[in-house]
């Protein structure tokens, strides 16, 4: 038992810190929308600025991706097909479909959520089929995100599953030079700040004949021409053995997930994925609204304005690092993480930050390693200079209060 997961020791030890989060009213907040990351609690006068929020361009209050939205509800007549979309489609997700692949230079197909691709694309690769036919030993990233980490178990029904250090390319290519087939799962871009060494990685790939599966949930718009995002900007043209699954509702500003698998005449990995990636052929989809927001955020992409919000979060993320210490500084990523160490003096750095008007994610176990709790801190580019000037300054006295 508990070989690859162990939900209830995660329960024990980190549901009293959950209680705590809710109890100094850091969770399940009722909020209303103000605009560029500013909100209001329900039934309160107390305003705040959202410093945990993934939208990472603001792009998820944009008009135009809201309007498109809207007008795709009303010219479909409806929220959903309700049939699943190997059966029956409405033509709009054919369009957005292709849509996203001409701007991503890849064949994509989409899905309720980024978690959802991975619980469809993960068993797939664990059995071979998209590596003719043959299980590779499935190597995760010990950081790998939760939504890949939890389908170990059902991979290893399928293959040899094997977790190693984060970023460890030393042990990765002892496992390449030990067996015939090997697949490594990780992050582009981790949610708790950094990324993969996708040069490196390639390296391997092409020495080796690794198969790469990268969870680009954070990457996608945020960095890259036309907002590719972190690995096909390393990568330039997907290849055969390179699967990426990612978020549609973080720095793209739409909803959703997809997977980007490459393209070809006849693609024989997506008839795979259509019939057999679980998720991918149930009646969970994006809707008719999602897919409306995909084609705006699409034609938004190919404007100058993705690349001056593209800019203008560039230079917030240095401005940041400018006047707080943190170990990703200059690496040109929007995700911080700021650690403080102990779990409480971590909620109640947050519960602070909040009073005094700033939202932060305080993350602990198992999220993050036991004892080394911290402030989640994702920026924006709409977050103006004396925003990030204000919070600063609170931090850095409130975590020396702590040293």
């Amino acid at each position: 038992m508990n070989t690859w997961s162990n939900i209830k020791k995660a329960v024990q030890i980190s549901n009293s810190f959950w209680q705590v989060t809710q109890n100094s009213g850091l969770s399940n907040l009722a909020i209303t929308n103000l605009g560029n990351g500013h909100h209001q609690q329900v039934n309160s006068d107390h305003r705040f600025v959202n410093m945990s929020s993934y939208s990472y361009l603001g792009l998820d209050s944009h008009p135009e991706i809201l309007r498109q939205a809207i007008a795709a509800l009303q010219s479909n007549g409806s929220l959903n097909t309700s049939t699943s979309r190997i059966r029956i489609q409405f033509e709009l997700l054919g369009q957005a479909e292709q849509a996203l692949a001409d701007l991503i230079g890849a064949d994509v197909i989409t899905v309720a959520s980024c978690a959802a691709a991975a619980q469809g694309i993960l068993p797939l690769v664990a059995s071979g089929a998209l590596t003719e036919n043959q299980p590779p030993v499935l190597v995760f990233d010990k950081n790998a995100h939760f939504c890949l980490n939890i389908m170990k178990p059902v991979c290893a029904d399928e293959t040899e599953v094997i977790t190693i250090a984060h970023n460890d390319l030393e042990q990765l290519e002892a496992i390449c030079k030990k067996y015939p087939r090997v697949a490594y799962v990780a992050d582009g871009v981790y949610s708790t700040g950094g990324k993969a060494p996708v040069k490196e990685l390639l390296q391997l790939q092409e020495k080796y004949g690794l198969f790469l599966l990268f969870d680009e949930a954070h990457g996608l718009s945020t960095v890259g021409k036309l907002g590719r995002g972190l690995v096909l900007d390393t990568l330039g043209e997907i290849n055969d053995r390179t699967v990426i699954i990612t978020s549609l509702n973080k720095g793209f500003g739409a909803s959703g997930g997809a997977v980007f698998i490459g393209r070809r005449p006849y693609n024989e990995q997506r008839t795979l994925i259509s019939r057999f990636a679980g998720p991918f052929l149930w009646s969970q989809r994006i809707n008719t609204a999602g897919l409306g927001g995909i084609l705006a955020s699409v034609a938004l992409h190919h404007t100058q304005e993705l690349t001056q919000l593209q800019n203008q979060l560039q230079q917030n993320i240095e401005y940041f690092d400018s006047l707080i210490a943190n170990d990703n500084h200059n690496d040109g990523l929007p995700i911080r993480f700021i650690q403080i160490g102990s779990e409480e003096a971590t909620i109640s750095i947050a519960k602070t930050l909040f009073e005094r008007g700033f939202y932060t994610s305080p993350i602990f176990f198992p999220v993050i390693a036991r004892g080394k709790a911290g402030l989640r801190i994702m920026l924006r580019s709409n977050i103006s200079r004396s925003e990030i000037v204000e919070f600063a300054g609170h931090v850095n006295q409130l975590r020396a209060n702590y040293e």
